[in-house]
C-alpha cells in the first residue's frame, strides 16, 4: 500500500527518479548485449543441441524471441551461423555464472565477511576490503596477480568438451550428471542463461549505482529501510 512507503521524504524520492534515468542508458545496452540471438528450445530431447538452427535453440523467452539485429550469428568471424551462435552463446553462459557469482558475492558482503587476514604482510583483513568497486583499490597487487593466474590456468586447463552443448566442461550440474538433451537439461540449461542474463545485468545496474552515488553501494535498499 501507499502507507507503507510513506517513509520515503518527497526530495528523496526525486533524487532516487533522477538516478536511475541516469542508469537507464547503461541498463538498456546491457539488454541489447545480453539478449542477442536466443529462442526457446521446441525440438524433442533426443535431437543435438548443436544441430539446432540458432532460432529454435534454447534460452529467448517470448516476446522478444530470436533477436539479432546487429548480426553477429549470421556475419560473425568464427565460421557459419550455427559456429558463430555455438561462440557466442558459449561466452554467454560464461559471463552469466561470473555475473551469478558476482551478484551473490555483493549481497553477501554488504552483511557479511570472512575472518582472518587478506594480505598478513600488509596487516590487511578481510573486513578491511570495501564492498564494491571499492576494492579494486584495497587489494593488493600480489592479490591480484594471484586470482589473474587462477583464472588463465582455469581458461587452459578446462576446456569445452567437443560436441556438446556451449559451457559443458564435464563437471556436471552441481556435481549431478544430466542426460544430454534430457527435458531436464533442456529445461536446466534454459534456467540459466536466463538467470545469467539478469545477473548480467544485476551486476551492471550494481556498479553503475555505486558510481551515481559517490561509491555507497546498493543506495537504493535504503528507499525500504
Amino acid at each position: 500500500s501507499l502507507r507503507s512507503y510513506q517513509f520515503i521524504k518527497p526530495n528523496q524520492l526525486i533524487r532516487y527518479i533522477i538516478n536511475m534515468a541516469r542508469l537507464s542508458t547503461a541498463i538498456a545496452l546491457c539488454l541489447a548485449a545480453s539478449a542477442s540471438a536466443f529462442a526457446p528450445a521446441q525440438q524433442a530431447a533426443q535431437t543435438s543441441a548443436l544441430n539446432l538452427a540458432p532460432e529454435k535453440s534454447i534460452g529467448a523467452q517470448a516476446p522478444i524471441g530470436f533477436f539479432d539485429p546487429l548480426g553477429f550469428v549470421k556475419n560473425g568471424p568464427y565460421g557459419s551461423p550455427e559456429e558463430n551462435f555455438e561462440h557466442y552463446r558459449g561466452v554467454e553462459v560464461k559471463h552469466g555464472r561470473i555475473a551469478m557469482a558476482a551478484v551473490v558475492g555483493m549481497l553477501t558482503q554488504q552483511t557479511t565477511r570472512f575472518e582472518g587476514f587478506l594480505a598478513p604482510s600488509s596487516d590487511l583483513k578481510f573486513s578491511d576490503v570495501p564492498n564494491g568497486l571499492g576494492a579494486l583499490k584495497a587489494v593488493p597487487l600480489e592479490g591480484w596477480a594471484q586470482m589473474a593466474v587462477l583464472i588463465g590456468a582455469h581458461e587452459m586447463l578446462i576446456k569445452q568438451r567437443p560436441g556438446k552443448a556451449p559451457g559443458d566442461f564435464g563437471t556436471g550440474y552441481f556435481g549431478v550428471s544430466l542426460d544430454d538433451q534430457s527435458s531436464k537439461q533442456l529445461s536446466a540449461l534454459s534456467a540459466e542463461v536466463s538467470n545469467g542474463r539478469l545477473a548480467m545485468l544485476g551486476i551492471l545496474g550494481m556498479f553503475a549505482s555505486e558510481i551515481v552515488h559517490n561509491g555507497e553501494v546498493l543506495a537504493e535498499t535504503k528507499l525500504f529501510g
